[in-house]
């Protein structure tokens, strides 16, 4: 378009091209950036979503099937968080020497903001079980392992998976027996990270390291994510099926019953088998997500890239509308949806979550890059 003498005029090249730019930045903050794994960010989005569910929906008549929220999310979310450690520190090339060190820095630092964060949270009073304090624990916990590669980490997380459950069943009675008791005040936190607390250690371990397995690995790789399909159904079907064979086999009032069982937080062989190998499945088909999902699936993906913001959040919600215990799944549905827009929103806008932003920035800050990773002045 031009002027009557011919000049470009005020809808000309060069204010599409003006209009055009921020349109560009909004679309690339929206996929992540060229590094960005999308089908990470999607898993973890629905992880949280699944969290919502669990804390605040009412699985009862047709929407009883929203009972697969429960407990299944918050394997997924500690599934994917030991495949961001090990993209964090180098993927399928684990970083070694000053950065080693660094990373390790950095992933103390987090740790223990996440502490500082889930004590406020706790100061709610809300009736929701957190996980983040258990979550800054797994980072402290998996330290020692970064340098681990793919097949360590799964024969790690395999024997979590057999000994944990029967440490965690029978560690409280050894204890007791032995005239000992687990803590009951703030001196027990250790106590209840690994062995006595809802999310205890000595079996989420297992899907930590798994995920970190996962992620020392291509993630792109089409062939990795048809076996991560297949492994995950195979031991879904596997550890739900053989728990029932045994329940109904099992005498009730004994220890081996208590153990075959596969339900939510029965912190079982069963359970780590059947929810982990869900949870690796649902990870395996947002991995097959690639370009279209980035597109298709961006408000799932903004969700999960900005998971602590919109946990906490979620958290501030239930407490100032004491939402446990709905009647029905309006406040749900409310919160899902203003998450999703409110989300995308941000991360077109303003690119990383509040949250995210402020403790990434502080441990940077407590933990600065060796100075051969640093850019030339």
């Amino acid at each position: 378009m031009t002027s009557d003498d011919g000049a470009p005029g005020p809808g000309g090249p060069a204010a599409a091209r003006r209009f055009a730019r921020p349109l560009r930045r909004a679309g690339s903050r929206l996929r992540g950036g060229p590094g960005r794994v999308v089908g990470l960010d999607v898993a973890r989005g629905l992880a949280v979503l699944g969290m919502f569910t669990a804390h605040v929906g009412v699985a009862e008549g047709p929407t009883a099937w929203l009972e697969v929220a429960d407990g299944r999310s918050s394997i997924l979310f500690a599934l994917v968080a030991g495949v961001s450690l090990a993209v964090v520190t180098g993927g399928s090339h684990p970083v070694t020497g000053d950065a080693l060190v660094h990373a390790r820095a950095r992933l103390l630092v987090r740790a223990v903001l996440l502490l500082a964060l889930v004590g406020l949270l706790d100061l709610l009073g809300t009736r929701v079980l957190l996980i983040l304090g258990f979550y800054a624990a797994y980072f402290v916990l998996a330290l020692p392992f970064l340098r681990w590669g793919p097949r360590r980490l799964t024969l790690a997380a395999v024997v979590v998976a057999v000994v944990g459950p029967p440490i965690a069943y029978w560690g409280p009675q050894l204890l007791a027996s032995s005239g000992l008791r687990p803590p009951r005040d703030g001196s027990g936190a250790l106590t209840d990270f690994l062995l006595t607390g809802h999310y205890p250690a000595v079996v989420w371990m297992a899907y930590v390291f798994a995920g970190m397995a996962i992620g020392r690995c291509d993630l792109r790789s089409r062939r990795l994510q048809g076996w991560l399909v297949r492994g995950g159904l195979a031991a879904t079907a596997v550890g739900y099926l053989a728990s029932s064979w045994l329940l109904d086999r099992l005498d009730q009032q004994s220890a081996a019953w208590a153990l075959a069982r596969s339900g939510p937080h029965d912190d079982t062989f069963f359970e780590v088998l059947g929810s982990g190998g869900f949870a690796l499945t649902v990870l395996a088909l947002c991995l097959y997500a690639g370009r279209l999902g980035a597109i298709v699936l961006a408000p799932l993906a903004a969700v999960g890239s900005m998971a602590l913001t919109v946990y906490s959040l979620q958290i501030v919600a239930i407490w100032r509308w004491d939402l446990v215990g709905s009647t029905t799944n309006g406040p749900l549905a409310v919160m899902i949806l203003v998450t999703l827009v409110a989300a995308t929103a941000w991360r077109a806008l303003l690119g990383r979550g509040p949250l995210e932003r402020a403790i990434g920035g502080a441990a940077l800050r407590a933990a600065p890059r060796p100075a051969a990773d640093r850019p030339a002045a």
